[in-house]
């Protein structure tokens, strides 16, 4: 009797040992490679590249691999972005950071063989209401209403990011929503565009509050696309749409930084894209992101949001493309 109580225990023993290490072997199994391809749609020391770096790091360690950072600053970045990222192994996987809005705005206004339906979100890090953006100096605005008055009767010039940023999307709408008269002009960046206002060559430049947040110094925010002043230590005179938009509307204007991968990586490898989805939620609400963030001056714009939400807000913005399709297209731009 002893004998077979001994020989159960041994039994049941090797068995835990061995469930043991299946876990682990599973564990180690969930992410079946030693490197991810991290690919930044924008050149690297930009806003996109210096929020990535503080939290990817911590990332890397959830998912127990290496990231490869692969930036995408010529030509059609999102489409490059796109091809590279479909274009890996089977064995081989990647996620893109990016500014959603810009890639919708391809899909709905280039020729592009990619769609939303070919993304698979994983989640959101920062949303950066749009702003109006001047001179330090400039005596003639110091909220957007003095703005809106004085270019109703004058002519003004308002810079950009490019043409399919939100940026651009968000002063073109509110130009036309406004009544102002004002040229629109797209730069070949966000530095460029602000560059051409602190020179005193436009007027006026729109952009995301996080790009500007330290050069108060040089300008000042007057209104911001948004419910929310996150700089209000800053510039406590800009004012939130509801302030501005007194006899006119305008619809929800927010930028995003959001994080995915392919609809390909999602199907053929689902416990992959789960453990992507995981491990970055986990890393991301970790308090040595929240500590690297905050020394970044980044933390006043973070946002986490998981998949869904990610994609309620960009299917969200895929109507307003359509619904302002004509005032947005930039082949039919003056």
């Amino acid at each position: 009797m002893k004998k077979t109580i001994t020989i159960v225990l041994i039994l049941l023993c090797l068995s835990s040992v061995f469930a043991k290490g299946s876990t682990e072997m599973a564990k180690k199994e969930g992410y079946p490679s030693d490197l991810l391809t991290y690919f930044v749609a924008a050149s690297a020391g930009g806003g996109l590249d210096i929020v990535s770096r503080c939290f990817t790091p911590q990332w890397e360690k959830e998912l127990g691999a290496t990231f490869k950072y692969v930036y995408e600053d010529t030509g059609n970045t999102y489409l490059m972005t796109l091809n590279d990222l479909n274009e890996l192994e089977d064995d081989e996987f990647g996620v893109v950071c990016g500014m959603p809005e810009a890639m919708l705005g391809m899909f709905q206004f280039q020729d592009s063989k990619y769609s939303i339906d070919d993304i698979a979100w994983i989640g959101n890090v920062y949303s950066d209401a749009n702003c109006l953006i001047v001179r330090l100096d400039d005596n003639r605005f110091d909220t957007a209403e003095d703005l809106i008055k004085y270019a109703r009767n004058n002519r003004i010039t308002i810079s950009t990011p490019q043409a399919l940023t939100s940026a651009n999307i968000s002063a073109r709408i509110f130009v036309d929503a406004s009544g102002i008269k004002a040229n629109v002009v797209p730069y070949n960046g966000g530095a460029s565009a602000r560059n051409d206002l602190i020179g005193g060559h436009v007027d006026v430049s729109v952009g995301g509050v996080s790009t500007i947040v330290n050069m108060e110094d040089q300008v000042k925010v007057i209104g911001i696309f948004g419910n929310f002043n996150s700089v209000k230590d800053k510039w406590p005179n800009a004012q939130l749409t509801s302030e501005f938009a007194k006899d006119f509307s305008l619809p929800d204007l927010t930028a995003h930084c959001s994080i995915w991968t392919s609809k390909k990586i999602s199907k053929n490898h689902p416990e992959v894209y789960s453990l992507l989805i995981d491990t970055f939620q986990t890393a991301f609400k970790s308090d040595e992101v929240a500590a690297t963030l905050k020394r970044a001056n980044q933390d006043r714009f973070i946002e986490y949001l998981g998949p869904e939400e990610t994609s309620k807000n960009s299917l969200g913005f895929v109507e307003t493309l359509k619904k302002y399709s004509d005032l947005l297209d930039p082949r039919k731009a003056n």
